[in-house]
Protein backbone atom coordinates (compact mmCIF):
# COMPACT_ATOMS: atom_id res chain seq x y z
CA UNK A 1 0.00 0.00 0.00
CA UNK A 2 1.36 3.43 -0.93
CA UNK A 3 1.56 6.36 1.18
CA UNK A 4 -0.64 8.52 -0.43
CA UNK A 5 -3.16 5.70 -0.58
CA UNK A 6 -3.60 5.59 2.82
CA UNK A 7 -3.62 9.58 3.07
CA UNK A 8 -6.30 9.65 0.50
CA UNK A 9 -8.41 7.42 3.07
CA UNK A 10 -8.08 9.52 5.99
CA UNK A 11 -9.04 12.92 3.41
CA UNK A 12 -12.01 10.35 2.41
CA UNK A 13 -13.48 9.89 5.93
CA UNK A 14 -12.97 13.43 7.37
CA UNK A 15 -9.82 11.99 9.27
CA UNK A 16 -6.70 14.96 10.16
CA UNK A 17 -3.72 13.25 8.71
CA UNK A 18 -1.42 14.34 11.96
CA UNK A 19 2.19 14.11 12.23
CA UNK A 20 1.62 11.15 14.72
CA UNK A 21 -0.59 9.41 11.64
CA UNK A 22 2.10 9.92 9.32
CA UNK A 23 5.00 8.30 11.25
CA UNK A 24 2.46 4.98 12.48
CA UNK A 25 1.65 4.76 8.81
CA UNK A 26 5.99 4.72 7.67
CA UNK A 27 6.21 2.29 10.84
CA UNK A 28 3.93 0.04 8.59
CA UNK A 29 5.30 0.73 5.34
CA UNK A 30 9.08 0.22 6.43
CA UNK A 31 7.52 -3.00 8.32
CA UNK A 32 6.93 -4.67 4.69
CA UNK A 33 8.68 -7.36 4.75
CA UNK A 34 8.89 -8.04 8.29
CA UNK A 35 6.63 -9.60 10.79
CA UNK A 36 3.23 -8.20 11.65
CA UNK A 37 3.79 -5.74 14.80
CA UNK A 38 2.41 -5.79 18.43
CA UNK A 39 0.58 -2.08 19.64
CA UNK A 40 3.58 -1.76 21.88
CA UNK A 41 6.11 -2.48 19.04
CA UNK A 42 4.68 0.56 17.07
CA UNK A 43 4.62 2.38 19.87
CA UNK A 44 8.66 1.79 20.38
CA UNK A 45 9.15 3.16 16.61
CA UNK A 46 7.30 6.06 17.07
CA UNK A 47 8.37 7.18 20.39
CA UNK A 48 11.80 7.31 18.91
CA UNK A 49 10.87 10.23 16.73
CA UNK A 50 7.73 11.44 19.16
CA UNK A 51 9.01 11.20 22.66
CA UNK A 52 5.38 12.04 24.54
CA UNK A 53 3.18 10.21 22.21
CA UNK A 54 1.23 7.70 24.59
CA UNK A 55 0.51 4.24 23.96
CA UNK A 56 -3.05 5.20 24.10
CA UNK A 57 -3.15 7.40 20.91
CA UNK A 58 -1.25 4.23 19.05
CA UNK A 59 -4.08 2.10 20.59
CA UNK A 60 -6.76 4.87 18.81
CA UNK A 61 -5.05 5.06 15.95
CA UNK A 62 -4.41 1.86 15.17
CA UNK A 63 -8.14 1.30 15.37
CA UNK A 64 -8.57 4.32 12.60
CA UNK A 65 -6.16 2.32 10.41
CA UNK A 66 -8.55 -0.55 10.87
CA UNK A 67 -11.58 1.10 9.76
CA UNK A 68 -9.91 2.73 6.97
CA UNK A 69 -8.88 -0.76 5.91
CA UNK A 70 -5.24 0.36 5.80
CA UNK A 71 -3.79 -2.43 8.11
CA UNK A 72 -5.15 -6.07 9.23
CA UNK A 73 -5.61 -7.15 12.40
CA UNK A 74 -4.16 -10.50 13.61
CA UNK A 75 -4.32 -13.03 16.57
CA UNK A 76 -1.62 -15.33 17.17
CA UNK A 77 -2.82 -17.00 20.08
CA UNK A 78 -0.04 -15.07 22.51
CA UNK A 79 -2.16 -13.18 23.87
CA UNK A 80 -2.06 -9.65 22.02
CA UNK A 81 -3.47 -8.47 18.35
CA UNK A 82 -0.42 -7.68 15.72
CA UNK A 83 -0.96 -5.54 13.10
CA UNK A 84 0.55 -5.17 9.14
CA UNK A 85 0.11 -3.22 6.50
CA UNK A 86 -3.17 -4.29 4.11
CA UNK A 87 -1.67 -5.48 1.03
CA UNK A 88 -4.58 -6.12 -0.68
CA UNK A 89 -3.80 -9.73 -1.65
CA UNK A 90 -4.99 -12.51 0.99
CA UNK A 91 -2.63 -14.97 2.82
CA UNK A 92 -1.83 -16.64 5.86
CA UNK A 93 0.66 -16.91 8.35
CA UNK A 94 3.43 -19.77 9.53
CA UNK A 95 4.48 -18.76 13.55
CA UNK A 96 6.96 -20.18 15.33
CA UNK A 97 5.84 -21.02 18.82
CA UNK A 98 9.87 -20.19 20.33
CA UNK A 99 10.66 -17.24 18.76
CA UNK A 100 7.70 -15.89 17.04
CA UNK A 101 8.81 -15.75 14.00
CA UNK A 102 6.12 -14.85 11.23
CA UNK A 103 6.43 -16.27 7.60
CA UNK A 104 3.50 -15.05 4.66
CA UNK A 105 1.91 -17.83 3.40
CA UNK A 106 0.67 -16.45 -0.50
CA UNK A 107 -1.50 -19.06 -1.02
CA UNK A 108 -5.16 -19.57 0.38
CA UNK A 109 -5.89 -23.50 1.46
CA UNK A 110 -9.38 -22.70 2.01
CA UNK A 111 -9.77 -22.22 -1.25
CA UNK A 112 -9.80 -25.82 -1.74
CA UNK A 113 -12.75 -26.03 0.24
CA UNK A 114 -16.27 -25.64 -0.94
CA UNK A 115 -17.60 -22.44 1.23
CA UNK A 116 -20.80 -22.11 -0.52
CA UNK A 117 -21.35 -26.20 0.73
CA UNK A 118 -20.18 -25.31 4.10
CA UNK A 119 -22.91 -22.08 4.34
CA UNK A 120 -25.40 -24.01 3.15
CA UNK A 121 -25.06 -27.13 4.95
CA UNK A 122 -24.57 -25.21 8.64
CA UNK A 123 -26.48 -22.48 7.93
CA UNK A 124 -23.60 -20.16 8.69
CA UNK A 125 -22.67 -16.70 6.79
CA UNK A 126 -19.25 -16.34 6.02
CA UNK A 127 -17.64 -13.56 6.14
CA UNK A 128 -14.04 -13.96 6.43
CA UNK A 129 -11.43 -16.63 7.94
CA UNK A 130 -7.99 -16.73 9.54
CA UNK A 131 -5.61 -19.49 9.07
CA UNK A 132 -2.31 -19.44 10.76
CA UNK A 133 0.12 -22.55 11.23
CA UNK A 134 1.93 -22.97 14.63
CA UNK A 135 5.38 -24.73 14.66
CA UNK A 136 9.22 -23.98 15.60
CA UNK A 137 11.52 -22.45 12.82
CA UNK A 138 14.33 -24.01 11.40
CA UNK A 139 16.52 -22.18 13.83
CA UNK A 140 14.53 -22.61 16.95
CA UNK A 141 14.89 -26.60 15.45
CA UNK A 142 18.50 -26.48 14.94
CA UNK A 143 18.99 -24.77 18.58
CA UNK A 144 16.72 -27.34 20.07
CA UNK A 145 18.73 -30.03 18.76
CA UNK A 146 22.12 -28.49 19.78
CA UNK A 147 20.76 -28.46 22.98
CA UNK A 148 19.86 -32.11 23.33
CA UNK A 149 23.03 -33.21 22.05
CA UNK A 150 24.47 -31.43 24.40
CA UNK A 151 22.81 -32.98 27.46
CA UNK A 152 23.17 -36.32 25.77
CA UNK A 153 26.77 -35.85 25.92
CA UNK A 154 27.32 -34.27 29.55
CA UNK A 155 24.91 -36.55 30.93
Amino acid sequence: MKEDYAIEQFRKKGYKITPQRQEILRVFIGNIDSHPLSAEEVYRKVVERYPNIGIDTIYRNLSVFLELGIINKLNFREGKSRYELNSGKHHHHLVCLKCGLTEQIDYCPFKELDLEKIQEEKNFEIKKHSFELFGYCKLCREKQAEKSLSEALSG
